[in-house]
């Protein structure tokens, strides 16, 4: 049975241009927008953020202006019933608590804000991933293993059951306890000191990789998961996600803006109107394993 899980939603939101290069920025490249991210599961409320973007070459605007907190938004499924969504201060979301999001169903996404004193509109669509995708832990190698790995250097792998329809799939290793003090000095991809640990701690904490080469049939497939994801001696949240379309071209393409020539390019949105981010959906399950020192 798949377990019931907070969404975790792994996806650093990274939707201004980083890239290398000398880029010019000016006034006239500046276009308000909405922004979106939101990620349907099924067996959880729905919760979209509704964001505002900004110009590059202006002041940063406070933290608390980002999200617009008086827009309007529907969610309307394939049967055509629409649904209201209510921000939440708390979360810094829109929630449609009366939403019950299902297997292998349409969402269509509407909103609508001003920014800027302009007038916009987005819309979206995600079509739900089928049911069966789920970690089958009984035949995966999990547990508590002593770091270093031996031999080819897999710690731990696992097998699921894949989603029908589903080629993609997304991993999120999370160390649950890290500290200096656990760090895996002795690890053979880098040299850090503790210092340079806590500079860059969460690039140790949190690590992801995705799956795009499984059949989009029903069927077991198998995962390693290789020491390159594991820096410290305790316990790790793994979450995995049977992912749509739209999530899937978003992660794949939000980090690298740069293409072979030289150009830049927007990830790919899938958002139509005046939006951009993600909207989409996945199917989740989630398990844990150990690393223990030798």
């Amino acid at each position: 049975m798949m377990k019931k899980l907070s969404a975790f939603l792994i996806i650093p939101f990274m939707l201004l241009i980083a890239c290398q290069g000398n880029v010019s920025i000016t006034e006239a490249t500046y276009e308000p927008k909405i922004v979106i991210q939101g990620i349907l599961i099924p067996g959880q409320v729905p919760q979209i953020a509704i964001r505002r973007n900004f110009p590059l070459n202006d002041p940063l605007i406070e933290p608390t202006e980002i999200p617009l907190t008086d827009a309007s938004a529907t969610i309307t499924d394939d049967a055509g019933t629409e649904y209201g969504l209510t921000y939440n201060p708390e979360t810094r979301s829109y929630e449609a608590p009366q939403l019950n999001v299902e297997f292998g169903r349409t969402y269509i996404l509407n909103a609508n804000a001003t920014i800027d004193g302009q007038v916009l509109h987005t819309s979206a669509t995600t079509l739900v991933p089928e049911p069966g995708f789920q970690i089958l832990e009984e035949k995966s190698l999990l547990g508590s293993r002593i770091y270093p790995p031996q031999g080819d250097g897999v710690d731990f792998n696992m097998v699921f059951e894949r989603s029908p329809n589903t080629g993609y799939y997304l991993v999120s290793i999370v160390a649950l306890d890290p500290d200096t003090s656990n760090y895996i000095y002795d690890n053979p991809f880098n040299d850090l000191t503790p210092q340079d640990v806590i500079e860059d701690f969460e690039e140790w904490k949190y690590n992801y990789y995705w799956i795009h080469n499984r059949p989009p049939t029903a069927g077991e497939s198998m995962t390693e998961i290789r020491s390159l994801y594991i820096y410290f001696y305790t316990r790790y949240r793994i979450i995995m996600y049977a992912a749509d379309r739209n999530f899937r071209d978003f992660q794949a393409t939000h980090e690298v803006t740069q293409g072979a020539d030289g150009n830049h390019h927007e990830p790919a949105f899938h958002i139509d109107g005046d939006g951009i981010g993600v909207f989409g959906s996945a199917v989740v399950d989630t398990t844990y394993f150990e690393v223990l020192r030798p």
